[in-house]
């Protein structure tokens, strides 16, 4: 199927509400393809895991179309439904925002490539005598002036042919044999030109007539070496009187074909040498001094023109590479989905892509040579700022968010996010600035209806744990009578006792969801602190801890002064915690060790036990809810997860903190911090207890 068979052609199929409905299938599967390779939706059945995308993507599209419709349509509760839904299957609200992020980055991909498709007898004698002078003086200047002339206007027709051979075209390449063949047939004794360009500091045969071979083999020579190469070292004319035994001629092409004068001229432009030209003749041992002027001024005639060429085509190397410059970056403006511009020192544009243009309001064509506040007077006084200082300042400045209306949507407000940096030129100086600006606006909502599903997942969570307890606290009261009665035979009391401890233990379950809900939504576990001595506290715990755990030995070590201002059921359920964490997951035969120390102002107290060390990868998250010490850990008495978490709210419901480490050979120890009193509680008279 083509292009044209899947989009369609015509206009009203450029709007994106359109190409979401029509492809909504394949926007679909494109999703499903990528969204396969996560791990946590490799094992949901295709139902389950579009579940309600299908009726989203309908929802999206009618809510883009409001922007040409001005309707009032929304998502409503969608977006809620299939989070719940994903909560249902196992997905943690990474995993929902990750499925989001890649539909999202499915419809803009696809939605891209959419449309993207230069004595008087003596006296006699004396007179007679002044007559021949005259005459014969009349005659050498005439002979000198006809030289003259005559070499002038070979020098005129040889500088016109020269011109005219470079005429119509800036290639030297072309015109550089036609320049060799103009002073070739301008002298007859001449019957070899050759020129060499400098490369640096090498000399390179470019052109020939008469030894073309020397253009085939690529001859050259360093600067100061051979003849060519003394000449431009010397910056001045060398002539030669037998070029084929001159040891200062390395040419073997020169030698072999007998060349007797040779002469050359170095090119000079702005005091610089940029090449020799020569000319040999096989017939003469010397030119004549017109033929060496006339080489000469023809030389000069050419260095203009090869100076000249090569400046052109240095310009047509630099306007090519302009050009192909400016058509990768219109490229890149067109197919960009992000919003782009390029602005100069007083704020216009320069360039703008289509997304810029759209989210402005206005066409491409007008942004050109207009302002930021012509374009956008509302949003300049948010972004003229940033610009001027990426102006100033030379910095780039990346990750400016601001919000606005616009002018097809003024009573809604749009989010962006901006980065913005300066243009410069090749030595440093800053022409201007650009900008890459991305809508978030959907971005924005999406994160508030996850952050909604969010709340409301944990709110649900508090409230269904509010309501168990009374059902479950009549299963442990009837529990209770039921082994306070007589007569029950011991195999129902053991039955009993099973519900009794089980029954206990989802109360915990519930009290550890309170809590968590009243940590996350209630602004942390709430405390009610009164005068507690910290190590009868503890002393508590353990005996407790020891009912639950028997056999299993629980050490207690402290000195000092512990009395303060705590919640104390606060902190025997932060106590349980870590004791019966650590007896969790530590050896049967190994001790748990509970040590208190004084410093002063601050307590602290420390829970170790031995046993293997918890995962470095997981030493990170240790305290987050519904995370447990060991990776992949189904110990039945390890609860939801919470227990950590909890001991983290009630030591900074304190104004204290928790931390942990462990290693192979150090075991792992809990360490907690508290202050000895809250803020605003006068501390009492220190006593040793």
């Amino acid at each position: 199927m083509s292009k044209n068979e899947v989009f369609g052609t015509e206009q009203e199929r450029l709007e994106l509400g359109t190409f979401i409905r029509e492809n909504r299938n394949r926007l679909l599967q494109e999703w499903e393809g990528a969204v396969r390779q996560l791990p946590f939706a490799r094992e949901l059945s295709r139902p389950r895991l579009l579940d309600h995308l299908p009726d989203l993507l309908d929802r999206i599209a009618q809510v883009v179309e409001t922007v040409r419709t001005g309707g009032h349509e929304s998502l409503e509760d969608l977006p809620e439904v299939h989070a719940l839904e994903r909560l249902d299957s196992g997905f943690d609200l990474d995993e929902v925002a990750g499925e989001y992020a890649l539909l999202r980055g499915c419809i803009l991909q696809l939605y891209a490539e959419h449309i993207d498709k230069a004595g008087a007898a003596s006296l006699a004698v004396a007179m007679r005598e002044v007559v021949r002078f005259n005459r014969t003086f009349d005659e050498a200047v005439a002979a000198a002036v006809s030289r003259y002339a005559r070499a002038r206007e070979r020098t005129l027709v040889a500088l016109d042919r020269i011109s005219e051979a470079a005429l119509g075209t800036e290639d030297a390449d072309t015109f550089l044999p036609k320049l060799l063949r103009v002073m070739l047939e301008t002298a007859e004794a001449v019957d070899s030109v050759t020129l060499l360009l400098r490369e640096g500091e090498v000399l390179r045969v470019h052109a020939s007539v008469g030894l073309e071979e020397l253009v085939a083999s690529g001859f050259s020579l360093r600067m100061g070496e051979g003849f060519s190469g003394t000449i431009a070292a010397e910056r001045r004319p060398r002539e030669v009187r037998s070029a084929a035994t001159d040891p200062l001629v390395k040419s073997e092409a020169v030698r072999a074909r007998g060349t007797r004068a040779l002469y050359g001229v170095p090119l000079l432009h702005a005091g610089e040498v940029i090449g020799v030209a020569s000319m040999g003749s096989r017939t003469a041992f010397e030119f004549s001094n017109e033929d060496k002027l006339l080489f000469r001024a023809m030389v000069s005639r050419a260095t203009a023109l090869i100076v000249q060429a090569q400046l052109a085509a240095r310009e047509r190397v630099v306007e090519r590479q302009q050009a192909e410059t400016l058509a990768l970056l219109d490229s890149l403006l067109a197919a960009a989905p992000a919003c782009l511009a390029l602005l100069d020192t007083d704020l216009r544009y320069l360039r703008v892509n289509e997304a810029l243009a759209a989210s402005n309001g206005s066409p491409v064509e007008a942004h050109v040579g207009r302002t930021v506040a012509e374009m956008v007077p509302d949003r300049a006084p948010l972004i003229e700022p940033l610009l001027r200082r990426v102006l100033e300042t030379g910095e780039t400045l990346r990750a400016q968010e601001f919000s606005a209306g616009t002018d097809t949507e003024p009573h809604t407000v749009h989010h962006w996010l901006a980065d913005y940096f300066p243009v410069r030129a090749r030595d440093g100086q800053v022409l201007g600035v650009g900008g890459v600006v991305v809508d978030i606006t959907e971005h924005k909502r999406q994160e508030e209806r996850l952050r909604q599903t969010a709340e409301f997942r944990e709110r649900f969570l508090g409230v269904v744990s509010h309501d168990l307890r009374n059902p479950l606290n009549a299963i442990l009261l009837s529990a209770n009578a039921l082994l306070r009665a007589e007569g029950i035979p011991a195999s129902h009391t053991k039955m009993v006792r099973r519900i009794v401890t089980s029954g206990e233990r989802m109360g915990r379950m519930i009290g550890e969801l309170l809590d968590f809900t009243r940590g996350r939504l209630g602004g942390g576990i709430p405390i009610h602190p009164q005068r507690a001595n910290l190590r009868h506290l503890c002393r508590h715990v353990l005996e407790e801890l020891e009912i639950g755990f028997p056999g299993r030995e629980l050490r207690l070590a402290a000195e000092g002064d512990f009395l303060g201002e705590w919640d104390p059921d606060r902190l025997a359920q932060l106590l349980g915690n870590l004791g019966k964490n650590a007896l969790d997951y530590s050896p049967a035969d190994s001790p748990v060790d509970f040590t208190l120390h004084d410093e002063g102002d601050t307590l602290r107290v420390e829970v170790h036990n031995e046993g293997p060390p918890i995962p470095s990868q997981l030493l990170a998250g240790i305290f987050e809810p519904f995370r447990r010490a060991v990776e992949g850990d189904a110990h039945p008495t390890s609860g939801l997860g919470l227990g950590l978490f909890i001991v983290q709210e009630i030591a900074q419901a304190h104004g204290g903190t928790v931390e942990v480490r462990s290693s192979e050979a150090d075991g792992t120890t809990f360490t907690v911090r508290l202050p000895r009193h809250g803020a605003g509680v006068q501390a009492p008279d220190r006593a040793v207890h």
